[in-house]
């Protein structure tokens, strides 16, 4: 999945596909294939506590690993910055506090499920709250329709509908639930500023 020759890897230059964006426009395209480590929740979409405690413990957790392999590193491993923050949600029409959402980062392929699992409990043992289950899962390659919104996330809506509109006149089927990318950092962002991908994985309509 991932170069292992490049110096310092960046996630939106080396994959341009999977973070594409072309103006407001709707783009189709084919996301990467990545492993994930995630975190699930249920509950309203704009308790930013719970989204944020997610992110940091997520981040933590790569970080840790790649400096603790950096001491040793094994085959194929090298640096890389932070990629960009996916997420998904389900039951998006349903009732605002019953929402389930799931928050991701792509990890390189030296960075395996069994490296994750030792380093949480490690900080779980260290940790004097409970923290919330980390989970490693593998995606394989999609075709997606996308299109960048900025502004905050509340004032979404239009931008989504745009990516319904898009499907009816193109003849799509929205096959997975509501994603996010976040191309910038929301916790260091000023609202007008912000930057998001939203995605929906489609197939043609026979």
């Amino acid at each position: 999945m991932f170069d292992q020759n490049f110096e310092k890897f960046d996630f939106k230059e080396k994959y341009p596909t999977h973070y594409l964006t072309q103006d407001n426009n709707v783009v189709e395209t084919t996301t990467q294939g990545f492993n994930y480590i995630s975190i699930s929740w249920v509950g309203h979409p704009e308790d930013g506590k719970i989204f944020n405690k997610a992110i940091q413990l997520l981040e933590g957790l790569i970080f840790t690993i790649k400096f603790k392999l950096k001491w040793n590193p094994p085959d194929g491993f090298f640096d890389f910055s932070m990629p960009p923050t996916e997420s998904s949600w389900q039951n998006i029409e349903g009732d605002r506090k019953d929402r389930k959402r799931k928050v991701s980062l792509p990890v390189p392929d030296f960075m395996t499920k069994e490296k994750v699992t030792n380093t949480r409990r490690i900080a779980q043992a260290k940790s004097a709250e409970k923290l919330s289950q980390v989970k490693y899962s593998t995606s394989k390659e999609k075709k997606v329709i996308q299109v960048l919104h900025i502004w905050a996330y509340q004032t979404s809506k239009r931008t989504i509908n745009k990516l319904h509109s898009y499907c009816k006149k193109n003849k799509l089927e929205i096959k997975s639930d509501y994603q996010e990318l976040y191309l910038n950092d929301m916790r260091r962002t000023k609202p007008e500023k912000l930057e998001t991908i939203i995605r929906y994985e489609v197939k043609k309509i026979k």
